[in-house]
């Protein structure tokens, strides 16, 4: 997750580390925030694989920063992240749809399309899944868990209505 949030911050310009994660921040805060620790192994490992490159560049001043910036191949990567498979862990992939629609503006029509599709279908089989737990009474859910698998159920709905809206 955290390298879609540094490579759609990248899509929009070149960003020092401190940038990126200033900007993660901003576009993302709301439902993830990646430490430094994890920004900056990742823009390393990513510079390693092609995706993005790094230049150090003096300011007037003199002082020496990093920039990064993402390359062509880093853009084809970007959309392979966007369209790869939701984790099968709900509390992940809520987190995963929620970056992804996010970022969405980066992506061409077409993979826009093909992400909403992936999602609401995503959303669907979790809905039916957990009101067929719900409905279930050998599983010996008590009232609470009960209560909290609806409002998740209700969330997911209401998330289902926003995807199908968004163009």
């Amino acid at each position: 997750m955290s390298e879609i949030c540094i490579l759609y911050c990248l899509t929009k310009r070149k960003m020092t580390i401190y940038s990126v994660r200033k900007n993660i921040s901003e576009y993302f805060g709301a439902f993830t925030k990646p430490s430094h620790g994890t920004i900056h192994p990742a823009l390393k490992k990513m510079a390693e694989y092609g995706y993005v490159t790094a230049e150090d560049i003096l300011s007037d001043g003199g002082k020496k920063s990093c920039y990064y910036s993402i390359t062509e191949k880093g853009k084809r990567y970007f959309s392979e992240l966007m369209l790869s498979d939701f984790s099968d862990n709900p509390s992940v992939f809520m987190n995963e749809i929620y970056t992804r629609l996010a970022a969405i503006g980066a992506l061409s029509n077409d993979s826009k399309n093909e992400l909403k599709a992936a999602i609401l279908q995503t959303l669907d089989l979790y809905i039916t899944e957990t009101k067929r737990a719900i409905a279930n009474e050998y599983l010996g859910l008590d009232k609470y868990q009960k209560s909290v698998m609806a409002q998740s159920v209700s969330n997911a709905e209401n998330l289902v209505k926003y995807v199908s809206e968004i163009e």
